[in-house]
């Protein structure tokens, strides 16, 4: 791994490794050393404006994604778009946004790209995936489970019901889990301070806890932002642009 640069196109390569799925379409590469993990579930979260300089200010304030990242990896990892669409569907295909094509989100909806949930479901792997709605929309009837959350409720409370909705998911024992928290980009985007955006962070941080805890055995947790802030007083100027991509194994559970 010396030496190497990663991106947000690492991740679907990742995932597909792990399953054991056909992902013959992609810009990335797989992070081999996940292999050696022994994992057989995959549960990924998006982290919406999860810069890696931004989480490097947070992560004294956090606890459960730095406990996993201490135990696994954290790295820097370039991003391909400072929107969150065209970010999130590179996350979720393997490929560049010029390859995918999914710029907006009725651009989403009309794509014949082939993303990771459903090429798990199509290979006979229960799939689930947790955001807001337009989102979850585009993989109602593709995979076993969907669940929507409404973009205008107020960012904590949109959390909190991913982390719910995540919660119930992870008792139907999918392969793949999916899940998008969006409190820190929003507070940026309703003018939030520092003050806001570590509380936002926080919410998160426990929800990523809960979803630890409940989690099977032998399950890879992939963590990363979509792009970095780009508003306010946090956001980073220049580039280069990176992101926080965090890779752990869940821990084994106590026996009875």
């Amino acid at each position: 791994m010396a030496g190497r640069l990663f991106s947000l196109l690492d991740v679907a390569p990742t995932i597909a490794s792990v399953l054991g799925i056909d992902l013959s379409k992609t810009d990335g590469h797989s992070i081999d050393v996940v292999e050696k993990w022994g994992c057989r579930n995959v549960v990924l979260i998006i982290i919406d404006s999860l810069g890696y300089d931004l989480y490097q200010w947070l992560e004294p304030q956090l606890e459960s994604i730095p406990a996993l990242a201490r135990d696994g990896l954290l790295l820097r990892a370039e991003t391909v778009s400072n929107h969150t669409t065209p970010a999130i569907a590179t996350i979720l295909s393997g490929l560049l946004p010029e390859h995918h094509g999914i710029l907006d989100k009725a651009g989403a909806k009309e794509s014949s790209t082939i993303s990771i949930p459903e090429i798990a479901s199509a290979s006979g792997l229960k799939t689930a995936v947790i955001m807001e709605q337009n989102g979850a929309d585009v993989y109602q009837g593709l995979i076993e489970i969907t669940g929507g959350i409404p973009d205008s409720i107020s960012p904590e409370d949109f959390d909190y019901e991913v982390c719910r909705m995540t919660l119930q998911a992870i008792a139907q024992r999918p392969r793949l889990l999916v899940a998008y928290f969006i409190g820190i980009d929003k507070s940026v985007h309703l003018g939030r301070g520092p003050k806001e955006i570590k509380e936002a962070a926080q919410i998160i941080d426990r929800c990523v806890g809960k979803i630890l805890c409940a989690a099977e055995e032998q399950t890879l947790f992939i963590i990363c932002g979509d792009h970095p802030i780009h508003a306010g007083g946090l956001r980073r100027i220049k580039g280069p642009f990176a992101v926080a991509l965090i890779l752990g194994k869940s821990k084994e559970q106590d026996g009875e």
